[in-house]
């Protein structure tokens, strides 16, 4: 059960088939240039420079149900603090930084200090702070910047919403690659934007090749700091052979209060060997 919790959380840390027909409810949806759909995402981005979360999980597949907790607390663009409990009992702890990483294995009482490579390598994530930061904020334009800038976001309308979509070549090879892969993947990135808060509503990735897919749905979105945060996320991994979906659930967020970051490394504890 703890690896698939520490999966699970690999899960929450990242982001179907995708439509450009213009449907009825796309008519009432005023026609904006990507730019502009962009700027406005930009002024309605999350800003809180302290916030904590208090997350119930649950994980359902074909052969598996079981739910945990999950604790979040973030100085923003500064530190991220991860904690999972089972049955009110700490199974992992993480601390990210921009430029570090802490991992405790809380069952096998081993730990990780060390570069974001150790995280890619043994989650199969393509992750660094700046994109782990954006995805639990629901905030996007960061990771945006690069592919805006060289012209390759294309937006349109679905289903009363704003769609942008870019091929992301040689990137994030890590997120859905097969085990033993050592080729790079060009993966399909989809985000569906609400027209009138600009936040997001879903967020897809699909590896073209093998069609494996993540799909993030963002609900119920309640005024947080400056803006909205999701309190429900649900995550759906899909292959040709199985489905699996992650559900994230807010039980209690705080914001604006400075909050304890503690990492004690028991002596104990003996090194993970990346």
């Amino acid at each position: 059960m703890k690896y698939l919790i520490v999966v699970a959380i690999a899960v929450v840390l990242l982001a179907g088939c995708k439509s450009t027909r213009e449907t009825a409810g796309d008519r009432s949806v005023p026609h904006r240039k990507t730019e502009e759909i962009l700027g406005l995402m930009n002024e309605n981005e999350l800003n809180c420079e302290w916030l904590s979360i208090k997350y119930d999980v649950e994980i359902e597949s074909e052969k598996f149900e079981d739910s945990f907790k999950m604790y979040i607390r973030m100085k923003q663009d500064s530190v991220i603090w991860i904690s999972a409990t089972y049955y009110s009992v700490e199974v992992a702890r993480f601390l990210f930084l921009p430029d570090t990483v802490k991992f405790m294995d809380r069952k096998n009482n081993k730990y990780y200090v060390g570069d974001y490579d150790y995280i890619q390598e043994r989650f199969k994530v393509e992750v660094n702070f700046e994109i782990l930061e954006s995805l639990l904020l629901s905030n996007s334009i960061k990771l945006l910047v690069i592919e805006a800038e060289e012209g390759k976001i294309r937006s349109t309308k679905d289903g009363g919403e704003y769609y942008l979509s870019f091929l992301k070549k040689g990137q994030l090879r890590r997120a859905l690659r097969k085990e033993g892969e050592d080729t790079d993947l060009d993966l399909d990135i989809g985000l569906w934007v609400d027209p009138n808060g600009f936040r997001l509503t879903k967020t897809s990735i699909i590896d073209l090749e093998s069609g494996r897919s993540l799909l993030a749905e963002y609900a119920d979105y309640k005024e947080v700091c400056n803006s909205a945060f999701p309190n429900t996320t649900l995550y759906t991994m899909q292959t040709a052979n199985e489905q699996a979906k992650v559900k994230t659930s807010v039980m209690k967020i705080t914001t604006g209060k400075e909050v304890s970051l503690s990492f004690t490394i028991p002596e104990k504890y003996e090194t993970l060997v990346p």
